[in-house]
C-alpha cells in the first residue's frame, strides 16, 4: 500500500473516531438533558422544560397549577429562572437582557392576537405614530384602564405583535420600563414581560418567544 493509500485510511478511521465521538457526546447530552426536565400541567396543557427556567419552587419540581413563571436570556432564550439581576439593569439597554413568561389557561371570551382591534382601540388616543422598527405607536386615554402606558403593535392591527408599555416618566422615577406582550399557543395563554429597550428588536422577540414555548409543549 502506498504512502498515500496508508494516509487516506488513517485520515478515513481517525474521522469515524471523531464522528463516533460527537455522536456519542451528543447523545449523552441529550440523555441528561431528558433526565432534567420536568412536567407542568395548565388545565389539559402539559409542558416540559428544563428547570432553570422556573423562577419559583413549584415550578421547578413541576406538577399541576393554575400559572407558571419562567424567565430567559435574551437573545439566545437560555434558562434564567434563577437570575438574580434586577429587571432595571437586564432590560436590554446594556449586555444583560432577560425576558419573563407567565403560562395560563387560554381566555375564553378573547384571542390575544384580537386584543388590539376588539379591547384596546376604545381606549387609545386619535394620534397615529410609526416607529423606526415598523411598529404603529399609539397613546393609552388618561383615565383608561391603562393610563400611563403606550400601546404599539405590528400593522395593521397587531395580531403578529403588539406590547404595552410603561410611558417614560419626566423625571425618571427610577423605576423600570416595562413592556407586556401576549400571545396564545397550544391553547394557552402566554404574557411576556420585557424592558423597552427590546421594543427594537421586536422582529426577533416574538418568534424567539413562541419558539421556546412550542419545544416545551412539542416534548
Amino acid at each position: 500500500m502506498s504512502r498515500r493509500a496508508r494516509l487516506s485510511v488513517y485520515a478515513f478511521g481517525a474521522a469515524l473516531v471523531a464522528g463516533a465521538g460527537a455522536l456519542g457526546w451528543y447523545i449523552t447530552q441529550r440523555a441528561a438533558q431528558n433526565r432534567t426536565l420536568v412536567a407542568t400541567t395548565i388545565g389539559d396543557v402539559t409542558l416540559a422544560y428544563a428547570p432553570a427556567y422556573a423562577r419559583f419552587g413549584g415550578g421547578q419540581s413541576g406538577g399541576r397549577f393554575e400559572t407558571l413563571e419562567l424567565a430567559a436570556t435574551f437573545p439566545d432564550f437560555r434558562p434564567a429562572g434563577a437570575s438574580a439581576t434586577p429587571l432595571a439593569e437586564a432590560d436590554g439597554s446594556g449586555r444583560n437582557a432577560l425576558v419573563f413568561f407567565t403560562f395560563g389557561r387560554a381566555d375564553r371570551k378573547m384571542d390575544p392576537a384580537d386584543m388590539v382591534a376588539m379591547l384596546y382601540a376604545r381606549f387609545l388616543e386619535p394620534g397615529v405614530e410609526e416607529t423606526e422598527e415598523g411598529l404603529i405607536k399609539r397613546v393609552f386615554q388618561d383615565g383608561s384602564p391603562y393610563q400611563g402606558e403606550d400601546l404599539y403593535f405590528a400593522p395593521p392591527e397587531g395580531r403578529a405583535f403588539a406590547a404595552r408599555c410603561v410611558r417614560p416618566t419626566v423625571p425618571s422615577d427610577g423605576l423600570p420600563e416595562t413592556c407586556l406582550s401576549v400571545f396564545r399557543e397550544g391553547g394557552l395563554d402566554i404574557a411576556v414581560r420585557f424592558g423597552r429597550p427590546l421594543l427594537a428588536r421586536w422582529e426577533r422577540l416574538a418568534p424567539g418567544a413562541r419558539a421556546l414555548v412550542q419545544t416545551m409543549l412539542a416534548r
